[in-house]
């Protein structure tokens, strides 16, 4: 396996095992991916080792929670998961992906937005957030409206 880049990160299966924390820290990962490129979270392997526990088990129900909880903490964000893979070693991992987000900026549920560098899910500075907002297009339905409202204004006084 690659180690962690831009589009790969590698998180414990501990991080779905243990509450909100965990799953907060997945959709900063996720919104963060989005924002980007996109990516690929491998989720049951360890950081350190970029392989699996030997024998972890995963249940094809912790999949489908993972995904459906991390829908929920994360706006204009497409997800998408592998189902289970098996390493040689017998432990167990699946894959989620996060699409880029083309048109919109991704957030979390608390309105935070993130954005992926190298291998690292860093904080939106403010001086950032124009800039991303015209590469995602995000300005382009004010603009558009602000021209029809003057194309109306325009019409209503030649009336």
């Amino acid at each position: 396996m690659d180690i962690e880049n831009q589009k790969i990160d590698y998180k414990s299966i501990r991080k779905i095992r243990t509450g909100d924390k965990g799953f907060k820290e997945l959709a900063i990962s996720c919104v963060a991916f989005a924002n980007a490129q996109g990516g690929i979270l491998y989720i049951g392997i360890e950081d350190k080792r970029l392989i699996p526990l030997e024998g972890q088990t995963i249940d094809e129900k912790e999949v489908n929670e993972t995904v459906s909880r991390l829908h929920s903490l994360c706006f204009n964000v497409s997800l998408s998961s592998s189902g289970l893979i098996k390493h040689e070693n017998g432990g167990e991992y699946f894959q989620i992906v996060v699409a880029p987000s083309i048109k919109s900026i991704a957030t979390t549920s608390d309105g935070k937005i993130y954005l992926r560098i190298a291998d690292k899910c860093e904080p939106v500075r403010n001086e950032d957030l124009q800039r991303l907002s015209i590469e995602k297009g995000a300005h382009t339905h004010k603009v558009s409206y602000l021209k029809l409202q003057s194309v109306y204004q325009m019409l209503k006084r030649q009336t």
